[in-house]
């Protein structure tokens, strides 16, 4: 009854939009000749006219599920529509997407009424302009009114389509053949699972698979049906409240496999990092497995990060889809001449009273010893999956890795990535550390919150994101608890609990040769990432600005005036937004809108020209949109600068080093300990007593009105600890302790 109202309500509205708006059908919005596809030509001849359309509805849209800052709802919703003709079934140039989202008077992005309701089989009428994402043809609303169910019939059929006409073998996309299927329901058969990536800190999969031939896929997540159990849910009318997918393991072999296509624009001929064509199942219906490899799951590796004291445990299930488990074997080695397919391979343990709970204890090993492992299952068919996953074909398995630190956790081991992903080794761990404070919030600074180890140089940087971040200066040494997690690129702490240690320290840029395009390619940049360094020529030179705009707010500096970009290094500045982390009181941008565009500056913009020339520059370098980029924190950071910038006068620190130096210090004994440690404060009495693991979660406390504590360890596990002691005066001062067995 609701939708007949409905449909009588639309279609009084529809006649003046068609006097407004032509009536064009999918086939001819979609269509483009062979001659321009084979130029690698694929835009639509409607490109950027507003259209009126029919279509059936293919994706219910409570299942549409991509996250969207800029959506009012946090939600972008959109929907896959085919052809009237043939009932909507699929066909060549038969489907487009619909994007369910519209501006309003007010300049604001909010989802189209009732777009989340609709179901298979709706007859819709859509008026839009025809437009295009990453060669991707899409129908884009012109306002609040712009979609309209009138009718339904039944859900749209999918179409058989050979791998081979959408991607060759180096997933670049062939648009001869392919284009035909773009914004279609097809179905893929007889494919394998390579390799499986896992991004957003853990919460999001996608996969490739090739076909007999080796042409090769992704299969991406935008609906729910990939989303992971730790992804919530976005899409206020989405059956769940998670994710629910179990992801393959390279090896799977997937008799069918079903979705949208989409274009994820790689050069056409050319590929430069993104997708081609790929396929978005929509249904948990859609993915059906032939066979599969053992699946490894619930890893788990106790402590993330042991003293010399420590044995390591190992943990997880195994399970085979359709059969068991031959062998499950770990390989693991502190010798670093090794390569991975060289590990000593040792049997996991079977858990007693279980059929797929497997264990292993790692030995002992020295302070600063580096240790690799992986691990691998084979099944009664043969079949090899591995843990971390490695993609079918590789030279090498994957493997994971820990440094043994008896003086605890370091940034450097949150950062350190030596497989060459740039992700670090903790993700999804949660991890305690001290370090000093290299750029803040607070006013007339970089507006962000970065640490950085004491001494540090390469891996020693993270930003810290989340709670209680806003109290501290530079130079500050913090106590810091938070989850790790990778986000576009960028390693994050995730802050839960953060402190002083009522310690200061002055950390010293890392300086590097913004022209040294052989240490920057293939992410030999990845090292600093998050860490304080110096743009400096090595014979002092100058530096120029020798791009004015690199677009996005980037300019470049050179030691020659307009030289190649690639050897020069990028800087960013004038701009915080979602996607563009750079400081408000550095003066020097590309264009003085960002005055007041994407934050609001508050020194006055000065735009940069060939003219200006500079000693070094200053900041934290930074990881986004596939570039390394400096961010001055504000106007000081620049050295030598031929212009004249206004003063920023930054806030200090109230810890002094002399104050601190001077006052009473903290003495713990024996350190390491067993059974018993002795806490003294000379100078001073205590008033409390905590110690924290490093998972940041504490394990002891203790209250008290003297100079001199007991501390009954028994019961403690050993390892580091993070010692924080409270005295009188209200000063804080911590320590690194040791229980040893």
């Amino acid at each position: 009854m609701k939708r007949v109202l409905l449909l009588c309500m639309t279609l009084l509205g529809g006649f003046a939009a068609q006097a407004q708006h032509p009536y064009v059908d999918i086939n001819q919005i979609n269509y483009v000749s062979p001659t321009d596809l084979a130029n690698c030509n694929d835009t639509s001849a409607y490109f950027g006219d507003t259209v009126r359309t029919w279509g059936v509805v293919v994706t219910p849209g409570n299942v549409s599920e991509v996250p969207s800052g800029s959506v009012q709802g946090g939600h972008r919703p959109f929907l896959f529509i085919a052809d009237t003709a043939n009932g909507g079934n699929s066909g060549p140039w038969k489907g487009i997407e619909v994007m369910g989202a519209y501006q309003n008077a007010q300049g604001n992005l909010l989802p189209l009424p009732n777009i989340e309701t609709a179901l298979p089989g709706d007859i819709i009428e859509f008026i839009g302009v025809v437009n295009a994402y990453n060669n991707g043809t899409q129908l884009e609303p012109i306002d609040g009114n712009s979609f309209s169910i009138m009718g339904s019939t039944t859900a749209p059929t999918y179409a058989t389509v050979p791998l081979g006409d959408l991607n060759d073998a180096n997933q670049v996309n062939i648009p001869t053949s392919g284009e035909q299927w773009e914004n279609s329901f097809v179905e893929l058969q007889n494919v394998t699972v390579t390799s499986v990536i896992y991004f957003s800190g853990n919460s999001r999969v996608s996969f490739n698979v090739v076909d007999g031939n080796g042409n090769t896929i992704n299969v991406s997540d935008r609906f729910l049906a990939q989303k992971l159990p730790s992804h919530q849910t976005v899409n206020p009318y989405s059956p769940q409240a998670t994710g629910s997918f179990n992801p393959p393991v390279p090896g799977t072999f997937y008799t069918s496999l079903k979705g949208m296509v989409r274009h994820d624009a790689n050069g056409c001929f050319v590929n430069s990092g993104t997708r081609g064509y790929e396929l978005n199942p929509f249904d948990a219906s859609h993915y059906v497995v032939g066979y599969a490899p053992p699946y490894i799951s619930n890893f788990d590796r106790d402590p993330a990060i042991p003293t010399s004291n420590q044995t390591v445990d190992l943990t997880m299930n195994i399970s085979d889809f359709d059969g068991t488990v031959d062998t499950a074997i770990v390989y693991y080695t502190s010798d670093s001449t090794l390569d991975a397919s060289q590990f000593p391979g040792y049997a996991l343990n079977l858990v007693s009273g279980t059929t797929d709970e497997f264990e292993f204890t790692l030995p002992k090993y020295a302070d600063g010893t580096l240790v690799r492992y992986y691990i691998k299952a084979t099944d009664d068919q043969g079949n090899d999956s591995y843990y971390p996953t490695t993609p079918v074909g590789a030279s090498e398995p994957n493997f994971e890795y820990y440094f043994v630190r008896d003086g605890g956790l370091k940034i450097f081991d949150i950062q350190f990535s030596l497989d060459g992903s740039g992700n670090s080794p903790l993700v999804g761990q949660t991890v305690t550390f001290i370090g000093i404070v290299t750029a803040s919030t607070k006013q007339h600074d970089l507006g962000y919150l970065y640490v950085q180890d004491e001494g540090g140089t390469e891996w020693s940087g993270v930003w810290c994101v989340g709670a209680g971040i806003t109290n501290y200066f530079r130079e500050e040494e913090v106590l810091v608890t938070g989850q790790v997690q990778e986000s576009f690129g960028m390693t994050q702490v995730v802050v839960s609990n953060i402190q002083h240690t009522g310690n200061r320290a002055v950390i010293q840029p890392v300086v590097i040769d913004p022209t040294d395009s052989t240490a920057k390619a293939n992410f030999g940049w990845e090292k600093y990432e998050s860490v304080l360094v110096e743009y400096r020529m090595p014979n002092n030179a100058k530096l120029y600005i020798n791009n004015e705009n690199q677009g996005f707010g980037d300019y470049n500096v050179s030691d020659v005036v307009g030289n190649s970009d690639a050897r020069s290094g990028r800087i960013l500045a004038g701009r915080q937004s979602s996607s563009s982390q750079s400081s408000l009181y550095v003066q020097l941008v590309t264009d003085s809108s960002y005055a007041t565009v994407d934050g609001e500056m508050e020194v006055g913009p000065i735009e940069v020209s060939d003219t200006m020339s500079m000693d070094a520059v200053r900041g934290i370098l930074f990881y986004g949109f596939s570039n390394y980029r400096l961010l001055p924190r504000n106007n000081d950071d620049f050295i030598g600068l031929n212009v004249t910038l206004d003063t920023t006068n930054l806030p200090q620190s109230t810890i002094s080093v002399e104050e601190w130096n001077s006052t009473a210090q903290v003495v713990a004994y024996p350190n390491p300990a067993t059974d018993r440690m002795t806490i003294e404060l000379e100078g001073g009495n205590i008033t409390g007593v905590s110690l924290y693991d490093l998972s940041g979660r504490a394990v002891l406390n203790h209250t008290a009105t003297e100079a001199r504590v007991e501390l009954n360890l028994s019961g403690l596990r050993a390892g580091a600890y993070i010692l924080r002691v409270n005295d009188s005066k209200g000063n804080v001062h911590t320590a690194r302790v040791i229980i040893s067995q």
